[in-house]
């Protein structure tokens, strides 16, 4: 493909980094190397490294050589507790862990925006603040972003980004208006009981089968007090609990999430799990704690910032690749820059024409090389694009 922006000697780049990134895979707060890597590269193009700086994750600015506001266009680096599952020669060399959810392709393609900027500087009104976020799979990476205080000095008028998706067929550029992603609760759930021999179950209390009926009870809070009509999920993705055949454990712990459409409801949702786990663990003889753990906003794209990306990504690829994003059940912790400046996202397509494509977090989530530089493409563009508006200035 021949883009607008991204050289050849770009895209060769980005590819490189692509690769690097995904056969070296790092878990949240864990990306070391992964900020070496970045912050060499921004380095290598003369991007400057801000002073304050998280433990994992890089801050950079690009200074235009003509005045204008400041815009902020943020990547997430972590990877996925994952054994990777995949027939492509590029693989995770990091046991247990991988790229899942196409967080290498969003930094390598934020790392290729730079490059492609840095060239254009004389042409750039204004400024670009390059976020390059820890741990988003946990939740609390933009918490990190925001308490360096890098905002404060720096203020953006808007902030931008991307996320890649398999349910979108490759080379389709999913833009919508308004809410896009959900909001987010996890919670861990500890339900305790007394153990014994599994071959005298009266003698102990079983917390197994007290959370079995937790787990199954859970699921009325969307079956049956919930209106139907409203987006609403819940999940438990984890159980522990027990270390042998013949052994009842003294206690099982569970983990899980919810997703709504609007975060007014999370203290209805927290009350009515506590009172499933309290009320069903006590009808076994057992007791139960409810630990929520993080929240994040659901996250509303700006409708001025979503005008501007459609007219930067139908300049750039063309109306025929742009299509109206549904609204996603996942949650996103970029919700957490609203406090700073208006946001917008794209959903950037990675799928088969077929649908066969495995999903995001799946062992077998696989993206084709072109999409980092696509999507540094489309960055470049929505930046300069929305520089050259002034964003209200």
């Amino acid at each position: 493909m021949e883009f607008k922006y991204i050289s050849e000697d770009v895209e060769k780049s980005i590819i490189e980094i692509v690769h690097k990134i995904h056969r070296n895979p790092e878990l949240s707060y864990h990306e070391f190397e992964t900020t070496k890597l970045i912050a060499a590269e921004l380095e290598k193009m003369g991007v400057e490294l801000l002073e304050k700086q998280p433990e994992t994750g890089v801050l950079g600015l690009l200074k235009g050589n003509l005045p204008g506001p400041t815009v902020a266009i943020r990547a997430d680096i972590d990877a996925l507790p994952v054994d990777e599952d995949t027939e492509h020669e590029v693989r995770s060399e990091n046991q247990n862990v991988m790229h899942a959810c196409g967080h290498d392709f969003h930094t390598s393609a934020l790392l290729g925006a730079a490059m492609a900027l840095c060239k254009k500087r004389d042409e750039i009104p204004g400024n670009i603040l390059f976020v390059f976020q820890p741990a988003e799979e946990k939740g609390s990476g933009a918490d990190v972003i925001i308490s360096t205080g890098v905002f404060e000095q720096y203020r953006p008028k808007a902030f931008f980004s991307i996320h890649i998706k398999p349910d979108i067929p490759k080379g389709k550029i999913g833009i919508r208006k308004g809410p896009i992603m959900a909001a987010m609760c996890t919670f861990r759930i500890h339900i305790i009981g007394k153990g014994g021999h599994g071959a005298t179950p009266h003698l102990a209390t079983d917390p197994i089968i007290a959370a079995a009926h937790v787990l199954d009870a859970l699921q009325c809070i969307r079956s049956r007090w919930t209106d139907p009509a409203q987006p609403f999920t819940l999940s438990i993705c984890s159980i522990h609990g027990g270390s042998a055949c013949n052994v009842i454990p003294d206690d099982v712990y569970m983990e899980g999430t919810f997703r709504s459409t609007v975060d007014s409801r999370e203290d209805t949702v927290k009350k009515q799990i506590t009172e499933v786990c309290d009320s069903v663990s006590k009808a076994h003889g057992c007791t139960a704690e409810c630990e929520f753990l993080k929240e994040a906003p659901p996250l509303v794209n700006d409708e001025k910032l979503a005008d501007i990306a459609h007219e930067a990504a139908a300049e750039l690829f063309g109306e025929d690749r742009i299509l109206v994003q549904d609204f996603w059940m996942a949650s996103e912790d970029f919700s957490f820059y609203r406090e700073i400046a208006p946001v917008f996202m794209y959903h950037v397509g990675v799928g088969k024409e077929d649908g066969s494509s495995a999903s995001l977090h799946n062992p077998g989530f696989f993206a084709p090389d072109e999409t980092a530089p696509f999507c540094a493409e489309l960055l470049v563009g929505t930046a300069l694009t929305a520089l050259k508006k002034g964003l209200g200035d």
